[in-house]
């Protein structure tokens, strides 16, 4: 149990980790990333208008003078920079080219712009060779008063930064995995010292049960051998309140010693004292024996008590525990059943899962809310408090239920409709089973 939580506590601190460093990789890197932006696209403004200011002549003198030559730089197959300078008729007039491998899609994309003029805009282009590359561009008119001389097209190769980018992330993302499992394992060594106080306390609450229950047995029974002997002794002559009180007094003594009882085994399984001993025998031969010994107190509120399933199914498992896990199931059916209702309880291999048994015991009852379904498993929880008092219930039944199940390795849970009824499932898997032909 404790391991569990301490693995739990181990979980739930990793993903709290994990969490704070997957949010401080997406600040870390999404401040670089638009840090980086705004600094180039500061740069690719000013730079497009220097490049306007200085196209000024020059596009007046092609205005004046259109079939003059085009101005073209040297290649920048080096740089990052490049300009495209077009008059009022789209011709190009200047130009300092990129990298050859990018021109043909600047161009392009040039020819083809839509985004707004005066502001640097991120562009991924598609390149030959399924590349891809990154550029900063801007588009600026040039002005004369307020003719237009043309246009200027401004741009610079980024795909380095991009590349270095993802390189960032990349070391960012093993920084932390790397932190991560440093502070898992830290997280681990401090939920098992957090959880040692807790484990001595909880070592010490277990013993004070396991020795209370102990020893409130012998007491317990000869209270309640001294009130039989008080019931069968003819010398005394005791009035009908007498009987009653003593009539009262046994009912309560065999409550509190089936409490005990409970608690005690409950305390042994806790130890790991309660052993499972597995053997071969017919569990429907089992389920008719409980089914018949409940039948006078089905018989009380004029329940139905019924059998479906396999006639003989052979199993290997704990008989005794098996017998009191059916006990605890239609003895709880049966307190919170319908009067004049009907439970049936089947036996029967688990269909599609080889080794695998279902005991299914069904009540149409009052049935039990939503919210409270899981809360029943836990020890002294009952739903209706007051109506589990009257019907002698004390909340650890199905705590022991549980504890049986899980002992050999199975699984219950209960589905429960409103107005409806319940239904206990229990699945019992790897145990070995065989229907018996009759």
């Amino acid at each position: 149990m404790f391991s569990k939580i301490r693995n739990h506590l181990t979980m739930v601190y990793s993903a709290v980790m994990a969490c704070f460093l997957i949010s401080f990789i997406v600040a870390s890197y999404t401040g670089l990333v638009w840090v980086l932006y705004r600094e180039e696209q500061r740069d690719i403004e000013a730079f497009a208008k220097e490049e306007a200011h200085e196209h000024v002549n020059l596009l007046r003198q092609r205005k004046l003078s259109p079939n003059s030559p085009v101005e073209e730089d040297e290649d920048q197959s080096d740089g990052k920079l490049f300009h495209y300078a077009f008059d009022v008729n789209g011709r190009q007039i200047s130009s300092s080219q990129p990298a050859r491998e990018v021109r043909d899609a600047i161009t392009e994309h040039i020819h083809n712009w839509q985004d707004g003029d005066g502001e640097a805009v991120l562009t991924k282009l598609h390149l030959a060779g399924d590349k891809k590359g990154y550029f900063m561009l801007c588009k600026i008119m040039v002005y004369e008063g307020e003719d237009v001389l043309g246009t200027v097209f401004v741009g610079k190769d980024i795909t380095t930064y991009y590349v270095m980018l993802k390189r960032i992330l990349f070391m960012l993302c093993v920084v932390c995995l790397f932190f991560l499992i440093i502070a898992t394992f830290a997280g681990h060594m401090l939920a098992g010292r957090t959880i040692v106080p807790i484990r001595n306390s909880f070592l010490r609450q277990r013993e004070f049960v396991a020795d209370a229950s102990h020893e409130l047995r012998t007491p317990l029974s000869v209270m309640l051998t001294s009130v039989d002997v008080i019931r069968t002794d003819d010398d005394n002559k005791l009035s009908s309140f007498s009987q009653e009180v003593l009539d009262d007094m046994k009912e309560e003594i065999r409550r509190m010693t089936k409490i005990v009882s409970d608690l005690l085994t409950l305390a042994r399984a806790d130890a790991g004292a309660a052993n499972i001993i597995k053997e071969k025998f017919d569990i429907s031969l089992v389920a008719g024996k409980v089914i018949r010994s409940l039948l006078p107190i089905a018989a009380e509120k004029g329940i139905k008590l019924e059998f479906a399933g396999a006639d003989s199914l052979i199993v290997q498992a704990d008989k005794e525990r098996m017998n009191q896990l059916l006990l605890i199931l239609l003895d709880n059916a049966i307190k919170y059943g319908q009067q004049e209702g009907s439970v049936i309880l089947t036996v029967k291999q688990a269909g599609g899962s080889k080794g695998t048994v279902n005991l299914i015991v069904q009540d149409d009852g009052a049935g039990i809310p939503q919210e409270q379904q899981q809360l029943i498993f836990e020890r002294f929880y009952r739903v209706d408090k007051v109506r589990s008092r009257e019907a002698g219930g004390n909340g650890l039944g199905l705590a022991i239920a549980k504890w049986i199940v899980e002992a050999h390795g199975g699984t219950i849970r209960v589905e429960s409709t409103i107005g409806v009824g319940s239904t206990f499932i229990v699945t019992l898997p790897g145990v070995e089973c065989r229907e018996k032909r009759l």
